[in-house]
């Protein structure tokens, strides 16, 4: 079951009981804001749910085309218990 969650540090977060994939989708593209990130399916185990992340990747790229690199969704496996943050920084932002 997905619910909210925060992490050590009190910034909030999402989690499930079950493996999950997680995507992370740039809130404004062109603009250096936040990615925001969702639970898109959960699954009794690791191999089913990177079977479904891998779905979701090959779905996702054909609609990127000219999309930059950096301001394409990223698609997370995550095992039960894990907290993702809800936000997090754009590739660029993490990088400097």
């Amino acid at each position: 079951m997905i619910s909210p969650a925060q992490t050590a540090k009190g910034a909030e977060a999402i989690t499930s009981d079950q493996w999950h994939v997680v995507q992370s989708r740039l809130l404004h593209p062109g603009e250096r804001r936040p990615f925001v990130r969702s639970i898109h399916s959960e699954h009794v185990d690791r191999l089913a749910c990177r079977k479904a992340a891998r779905a979701l990747r090959v779905q996702l790229a054909k609609d990127w085309g000219a999309v930059p690199e950096d301001e394409r969704d990223e698609i997370f496996v995550r095992r039960p218990g894990y907290k993702s943050l809800k936000a997090a920084k754009t590739r660029r932002d993490a990088a400097e």
